[in-house]
């Protein structure tokens, strides 16, 4: 007997609703917190709130830049300086979760240090190879004022950007007298 309830329970919840007479759904409950329009989403305000809010998250480590991470796996392997070659994967989305750039599965992107924005470049230095980190950027280490080099048509101005990056491998600069040699501008030469 009990074997047959059991197996009659499932169809009986799913034949009950059809039968029995269904209340009236209950109103919801009214809600102090308004979710921001559309158009408002990515105010500056909701940026700086945003930046506010996530700094008190357990174990989000905040610089005295404003830079913003939380580690999610360490590596054991070597730091980038910043005129080295660096390979991640990444995912770079706005507050409203909206995806930017990011690379695919399988194919990672390959950057050289000194070229990417400010929070990139002190986040990277910090990471070892291996390492796999949520970063929350403010504008002022990010796009800023400007926006996205697109005219800010992926990222608008004052945007906070929120990374998931993972540093996969990092390649020193080539040497004065090595193959691939580039000098630095700020280099002095020897005399």
């Amino acid at each position: 007997m009990k074997r047959i309830f059991a197996v009659l329970t499932p169809a009986l919840a799913l034949i009950l609703p059809l039968v029995l007479p269904v209340a009236a759904p209950a109103q919801p409950a009214p809600t102090t917190i308004l979710a921001a329009p559309a158009g408002d989403t990515l105010s500056i305000e909701n940026n700086q709130r945003y930046l506010a809010e996530n700094a008190k998250r357990k174990g989000v480590i905040v610089r005295p830049s404003g830079l913003q991470f939380r580690i999610i796996q360490n590596g054991y392997g070597k730091r980038p300086t910043s005129t080295d070659t660096v390979k991640v994967y990444y995912t770079g989305t706005l507050i409203n979760h909206v995806i930017f750039d990011g690379t695919s599965p399988g194919l990672p992107a390959t950057f050289k240090l000194n070229s990417v924005i400010p929070g990139w470049i002190e986040a990277l230095q910090l990471m070892r190879e291996g390492d796999h980190w949520l970063l929350t950027i403010p504008p002022n280490l990010g796009y800023g004022v400007r926006g996205s080099p697109d005219g800010g048509k992926s990222v608008p101005p004052n945007q906070v950007l929120v990374f998931d990056l993972r540093l996969l491998e990092t390649t020193p600069a080539a040497r004065r007298g090595e193959k691939g040699y580039v000098p630095d501008p700020s280099e002095r030469e020897d005399q």
